[in-house]
């Protein structure tokens, strides 16, 4: 990872291990046996993820302010980048919930966690108590949050400045998760009909309804405003810098977030299971409605289509099942286009804030290009 990364990570982890713990002693205080396990479940998932999310607030401070971060400033990005890594840990434990996942980051998901130790203690339905317990660990991360932003060392406008932008910011995370959900549900089969003809709810459309601008606007709003345009804006917001400078930021944020879950999306197709820490062909098993899947479906010929249509939300597929999709999805050109369209996002995003690198500190600036080289070739 890069250097400046590293250095923001380590302060993010400490922060993240220290108030959970403070926390955690008051959550002890309602239950013994779950409060501070929660807290610690919580900082132990958190730090084993890469914290880009949390890095970025410092970057977006040191965009916004053209100056690097240091005293009350500097323990106040540290403090939001830690709430921002709680925010992705109660989004991740929630996700992984919902798609039926049972590792993430090379162990178990954090429901799973509570699932075994039920089992260990010889408890009645583990796997319903383990998700339900999930749920409530993944809330309690949320609230931790926001009590980190609220307790930051600035002055009270900025603080609730950061409370309100990450509260919109979420919203718009929770309905465009509820779409993606939606989007993956099953269909039926209305023989040809129009789907307002049917029983079926009005917002659940035949899959091919879905069109890129909408897959486009999913990837902006659950990944793209939420893992960029956020914590640079809270970076922003803590150096008080003016709207259009916070503007820049998260429109160049969105940008990067589309590159960011094209990458996610390739990922899930050719990456190693070793290296991603998680199962290869999630989504294929769910169906999701990934750019690489709504070209794939596009493009295929009449027999690929119809095994096409067996494979996606037909369960785990197979190794040799995946290597079909890959080789497929190699044949056609998707995996060249979407290549370039991630290019393409990393260039407009550099465009976006022209003015702010040349004017930000060299260490800042570099870390902005190098993270997009990292985003363009990571293998996790």
């Amino acid at each position: 990872m890069l250097e400046y990364f590293k250095t923001a990570k380590a302060d993010i982890a400490a922060v993240v291990n220290k108030y959970m713990e403070e926390y955690g002693q008051v959550y002890h205080t309602v239950s013994a046996e779950l409060g501070l396990d929660a807290a610690r479940r919580l900082a132990e998932f958190t730090g084993r993820g890469k914290m880009i999310r949390g890095c970025l607030v410092r970057l977006g401070y040191e965009l916004a302010s053209g100056r690097s971060a240091s005293g009350p400033d500097l323990e106040a990005v540290t403090m939001a980048g830690a709430a921002m890594e709680l925010f992705q840990s109660g989004l991740l434990v929630h996700d992984d919930i919902m798609d039926r996942d049972r590792l993430r980051r090379g162990a178990p998901t954090l429901h799973v966690t509570y699932e075994n130790s039920l089992l260990e203690a010889g408890a009645l339905e583990p796997p319903h108590h383990g998700v339900a317990l999930g749920i409530c660990a993944g809330d309690l991360a949320y609230f931790a949050a926001f009590q980190l932003l609220a307790e930051m060392p600035v002055q009270d406008p900025a603080a609730r400045q950061a409370c309100l932008i990450a509260a919109r910011e979420l919203a718009l995370v929770g309905v465009a998760q509820m779409q993606d959900v939606t989007n993956g549900a099953k269909r039926p089969d209305t023989g040809g009909a129009n789907i307002s003809a049917t029983k079926s709810a009005q917002w659940i459309g035949p899959a091919e309804a879905i069109s890129e601008d909408d897959v486009l606007r999913l990837y902006r709003y659950k990944t793209g405003r939420y893992t960029f345009s956020l914590p640079l804006a809270l970076g922003a917001a803590i150096a008080g810098a003016a709207e259009p400078i916070r503007a820049a930021l998260e429109a160049a944020g969105e940008h990067f977030g589309i590159l960011f879950q094209l990458k996610d999306d390739e990922l899930g197709l050719f990456a190693d299971e070793a290296d991603l820490g998680k199962p290869i062909g999630a989504d294929v098993k769910e169906d999701k409605k990934t750019l690489f899947r709504l070209r794939l479906f596009r493009q295929a010929g009449a027999p690929d289509l119809d095994r096409l249509r067996t494979l996606f939300g037909g369960g785990s597929p197979s190794p040799e099942q995946l290597l079909y999709i890959r080789g497929l999805v190699e044949k056609l050109g998707i995996r060249s286009e979407l290549t370039a369209m991630m290019r393409e996002q990393a260039n407009l995003a550099e465009q976006r804030i022209a003015e702010l690198l040349q004017a930000a500190p060299s260490a800042a600036a570099a870390a902005w290009r190098e993270l997009a080289a990292y985003s363009l070739e990571r293998n996790s």
